[in-house]
């Protein structure tokens, strides 16, 4: 018996961990408060991450610190999280609130952290590690852009360790056509995706889409990420495409893409893409007139396409979860001849407009869900499909229509993304409890 009350009494008297605190979040909260939102905002919190983040960070309701060290009464994620409490909105969990042992074990953390003017900065010595406690800690912004794509786009956001996600990406029939029903009578392009989380900053992803019946293997790498106190994020996609269609070409190809951006005033965000991609034409037969008049010349055209891309989002509202979103790709030129893959998704119109593939149009993001309506010359989803640029004229005229409604004058397409993560570090760390369990022989 004495030697259980020593347990007990060691196991109480004993700090919590940062991580203990860390798995109840994970657990209870961030299916909601994840990657992705505002850290002023309690319903934009990332609670999948260090909650040592939150020190410093003041809620945009009233002004409160969500996390004052040494003192628990004055937190008010703390105040949040206890029924009757004094606090404006309601209480968090909402459907679940936490049990009292959980509450101590967050008030018994907050408890233990050192005031301000006790944090050590910088360790003693240089072999010394800084404990966990007294580490420094690093202000964090939110992510750049709120998806791992922007339109077409691959963005710098990446899903985090242990996160699942399944996307949809859409677009109707061309606008520009007598009874079209605002493209919904066209024909459409899908893009059905799944992504996972390797290691925050490394993701892979395979998705399969209906034009040219072609399937994406792919990984996005980001070392530098401007969430984790870095002045940018900057990374790069690689894939692989396989195209099914029958009589096709080129049915082997892949994309090289560098990124870079960056979140300005925490309202704007801002992204430059440079990419290469491998056997753009895939169109069955390709012809070529010939220099000196003769009758055109079926080719095979392997040739690959770069291009220069921006995209950019205005955050719009108090938590920043509307988004003004825009983006172009503007296909580069080899110089050669033919030049017309370059223009138009392949379109051999060499006196077409030159303009590349451009979107634009409105995002709603909350923790786990991102959903995009827009407006945009490209039907094409995957990256080796829309790299020689949009598929219509530009701009809002339709040849051979003759409407008194104007948007049947308009040549462009109506889409929508939508994605949906899921965190799958609590199965995970219950998996590897049992696993521990197993081996204790308990």
């Amino acid at each position: 018996m004495s030697m259980i009350s020593t347990l007990l009494l060691a196991t109480i008297s004993a700090a919590p961990t940062e991580a203990a605190v860390q798995e109840l979040f994970v657990d209870g909260c961030d299916m909601c408060h994840s990657a992705g939102g505002d850290p002023g905002d309690p319903e934009g919190l990332d609670l999948s991450v260090s909650p040592s983040a939150l020190i410093g960070l003041k809620s945009v309701v009233n002004g409160k610190p969500f996390i004052v060290p040494g003192d628990p009464d004055a937190s008010y994620l703390l105040t949040k999280m206890i029924p009757d409490a004094a606090m404006e909105g309601e209480l968090m969990p909402p459907d679940d609130p936490l049990p009292a042992e959980q509450l101590a074990l967050v008030r018994e953390w907050i408890a233990s952290l050192p005031p301000p003017e006790a944090v050590v900065t910088e360790p003693d010595t240089p072999d010394t590690e800084t404990p966990d406690d007294t580490t420094p800690i690093v202000k964090r912004s939110p992510k750049p852009f709120h998806g791992t794509t922007q339109i077409v786009l691959p963005s710098t956001t990446t899903l985090g360790k242990l996160n699942l996600q399944y996307r949809i990406d859409h677009r109707f029939g061309r606008i520009g056509t007598e009874r079209g029903a605002f493209g919904m009578d066209g024909g459409a392009t899908m893009s059905f995706g799944l992504a996972y989380g390797i290691y925050d900053g490394w993701d892979v992803q395979v998705r399969r889409t209906n034009s040219h019946k072609g399937w994406e293997l792919g990984t996005k790498y980001v070392p530098i990420r401007q969430e984790e106190g870095k002045p940018l994020s900057f990374g790069g996609v690689v894939s692989m495409d396989w195209f099914r269609e029958f009589d096709g070409a080129n049915p082997i190809a892949g994309n090289f893409m560098l990124m870079l951006s960056r979140l300005w005033f925490e309202r704007w965000s801002t992204m430059l893409t440079a990419s290469y991609h491998l056997r753009t034409n895939h169109a069955s037969r390709v012809f070529v007139d010939p220099e000196d008049g003769g009758d055109p010349v079926q080719v095979r055209d392997t040739r690959g396409s770069v291009d220069i891309g921006v995209a950019s989002t205005i955050w719009l509202g108090a938590r920043r979860r509307w988004g003004v979103d825009l983006e172009y790709v503007q296909p580069v030129p080899d110089g050669g001849r033919p030049n017309a893959l370059y223009y138009r998704g392949g379109d051999a119109d060499t006196e077409g407009p030159k303009i590349g593939a451009w979107g634009l149009g409105g995002s709603y993001s909350t923790g786990r869900h991102i959903f995009q309506l827009f407006f945009t010359n490209n039907r094409e989803i995957h990256p080796n499909l829309y790299a020689p640029g949009g598929q219509t004229g530009n701009p809002f005229k339709t040849e051979g229509v003759d409407s008194k409604n104007p948007f049947h004058d308009m040549n462009f397409f109506l889409g929508f993304n939508l994605g949906r993560k899921f965190s799958l570090a609590p199965a995970a760390k219950r998996g590897a409890k049992r696993r521990t369990a197993r081996k204790e022989g308990k």
